[in-house]
């Protein structure tokens, strides 16, 4: 039992470490979006009023 648990410790640190990587890297990139509106925003990130993405 004490192996087992040994094991799966080992394997769940690194996937943590990969799901907090995942998760900073969509959120620098969701930033970038939001400064860099011309570059890389999706219909979801665009207001219909304020007309923030134009054509």
């Amino acid at each position: 039992m004490r192996v087992l648990l040994r094991v799966v410790l080992w394997l769940a640190a690194p996937a943590a470490v990969a799901l907090t990587v995942i998760v900073v890297y969509g959120f620098i990139q969701f930033a970038h979006a939001i400064d860099h509106p011309e570059d890389s925003f999706s219909g979801w990130q665009c207001a219909a009023e304020s007309g923030t993405c134009g054509p």
